[in-house]
């Protein structure tokens, strides 16, 4: 048998939408906690998209309808980066022009990288904090890392 993806929850307005090439300005796919309750928010938000990726999915079951579209991942507490960086794959291999994941649950007035001297030299420089990451659509998601 066949195994049929579906859209993201809240997905058939934006699959509606893409039908008469009728793009939101921010097609938004919340990820983690609160996650409904922030793509309601963002539904409701005028020219905007909000997604949901539930909780314990794989991005990879989803038909995401996000083809010439901006895209932005609100990630809060609860995924780890892999499934972050597999959904960004997805969009991207799905048709979205640009991907930026904005990780929620970060402190940003704290050091992106920090100095550690017991490393090698040319490894002391240390990322200690998730960051904002953005993502274009040259190459279908081939290149994409953490």
């Amino acid at each position: 048998m066949k195994n049929i993806k579906k859209l993201p929850p809240h997905g058939s307005a934006l699959a509606e939408r893409q039908k008469f090439l009728n793009l939101p300005f921010l097609v938004v796919v919340c990820v983690g906690q609160d996650s409904w309750n922030s793509a309601k928010r963002w539904n409701s938000r005028g020219d905007n998209c909000g997604l949901v990726l539930p909780s314990g999915e794989n991005p990879e079951r989803f038909t995401w309808p996000v083809t010439r579209c901006t895209c932005v991942i609100e990630w809060n507490a609860g995924p780890d980066s892999a499934l972050i960086i597999n959904l960004v794959r997805c969009l991207l291999l799905a048709g979205a022009d640009l991907v930026v994941v904005w990780p929620r649950f970060v402190d940003y007035r704290s050091p992106i990288v920090a100095y550690d001297d017991t490393r090698q030299p040319g490894d002391r420089w240390v990322q200690c904090r998730e960051t904002i990451r953005i993502y274009r659509n040259s190459i279908g998601g081939s290149r994409v890392s953490a």
